[in-house]
């Protein structure tokens, strides 16, 4: 029997090379401006750097004053037992902590349901919609996992690996450029929910077996033509199973009427208080309405269960010695997604679109190859 346990922390130091390289690109490390030539106004090598100054703050990102790099929490346990037949077994234990993670709002937006233009009633209104990036986001992972391992043995060898896990955050991102952006950025509490990669159910198979026909101890004893045609060919593949990864309900369009003509946050559905999983399509439709104007929606983060994925791979074939073993002609057939299994990998959950609740890219369909080598 073994027994391991680990325990790691790690920083996020490489983000300060993206923040950098984000606040460089805008006033006051670089700026734009256009100017117009003409006859009676002519534009000169002099003159072209001249002109009326912009008291509007054009900066589209900011970090916070206070901020503190992120940092990874890593533990795990596990426990090895050899068993019969050539087997190995594996249970273990892992967990991550994130904390001081990334999250992205835009704090220069109006409040949600004034009148007038949004424009206009912006916090500092000589800004644009700028993205504040701050240090304060937190997650946690918790996963059990379950290892079978069978060593080549009498022609067979496999590999077997089950995870059950959850992941919670409020951003699932571990360091900076998070693609979401909090709806609300003054109530970073309704972020919270199910990663972006939460995978509840996940197993992963391959395998390896060889033709029994041959001359050796564990094998079918032939001889002559019939051990040559049957001997030392190999079946091998892999199995994938993976419960679907969830889904945010959203909606189109500014709805709060928060964001003016710069970036808006997230906009997320109503959630109506039907099950989701009601219904025979990949989610309840009626379980989400397009929210009131003027309101942020009320639907979490990721509450969408995605659609699950199921792939099989084969490959099968084997050498054949030509006059010398320095000579072999080599033949294989492999077949990716053999059953040619349909995998949805995206679905339209945007209520107010002409695809909502519908299957909008799949996996790879099945592809067989087959090939003949020389080798000399």
């Amino acid at each position: 029997m073994i027994v391991r346990a680990g325990y790691g922390i790690y920083y996020n130091s490489s983000v300060y090379n993206t923040i950098a390289s984000l606040l460089g690109q805008q006033p006051p490390f670089a700026n734009t401006n256009t100017f117009t030539t003409s006859i009676e106004n002519p534009l000169t090598i002099a003159e072209g750097f001249l002109g009326i100054p912009d008291t509007r703050i054009t900066n589209t990102y900011a970090v916070d004053r206070g901020y503190l790099v992120g940092y990874a929490q890593t533990w795990n346990l596990s426990v090895e037992k050899s068993l019969p037949f050539a087997l190995t077994m594996e249970i273990g234990y892992s967990g991550t902590k994130g904390t001081r993670l990334d999250v992205q709002r835009v704090p220069n937006q109006a409040a949600p349901g004034s009148p007038l233009n949004s424009e206009n009633r912006r916090p500092i209104p000589y800004a644009v919609g700028f993205t504040l990036d701050s240090a304060e986001g937190n997650s946690i992972y918790h996963a059990g996992q379950v290892r079978l391992i069978r060593r080549f043995r009498r022609g067979m060898s496999f590999f077997t690996v089950y995870r059950w896990s959850k992941s919670i955050d409020d951003v699932s991102t571990y360091g900076n450029g998070g693609a979401v952006v909090a709806q609300d950025p003054f109530d970073l509490t309704a972020e919270r929910g199910l990663s972006s990669f939460d995978q509840r159910h996940s197993l992963d198979a391959s395998f390896i077996l060889t033709s029994p026909f041959g001359g050796g101890p564990a094998a079918v004893h032939l001889e002559g033509l019939s051990r040559r045609l049957l001997e030392d060919w190999t079946l091998s593949g892999g199995i994938t199973l993976h419960s679907g990864t969830p889904l945010t309900a959203q909606v189109r369009g500014n709805r709060s009427d928060t964001g003016g003509t710069g970036v808006v946050g997230s906009g997320r559905a109503d959630a109506s208080g039907l099950p989701v999983d009601a219904g025979s399509g990949f989610f309840n439709r009626e379980a989400f309405t397009v929210p009131p104007s003027g309101r942020y929606g009320n639907a979490g983060r990721n509450t969408i269960p995605g659609p699950d994925l199921f792939s099989l791979n084969l490959a099968f074939g084997r050498s054949f010695p030509l006059w010398s073993d320095r000579r072999s002609a080599e033949f294989r057939v492999e077949a990716n997604n053999a059953l040619n299994s349909v995998g949805f990998t995206s679905v339209g959950t945007t209520v107010n679109a002409s695809d909502y609740g519908r299957p909008t890219a799949a996996a790879s369909m099945r592809k067989v190859t087959a090939q003949l080598r020389f080798r000399f």
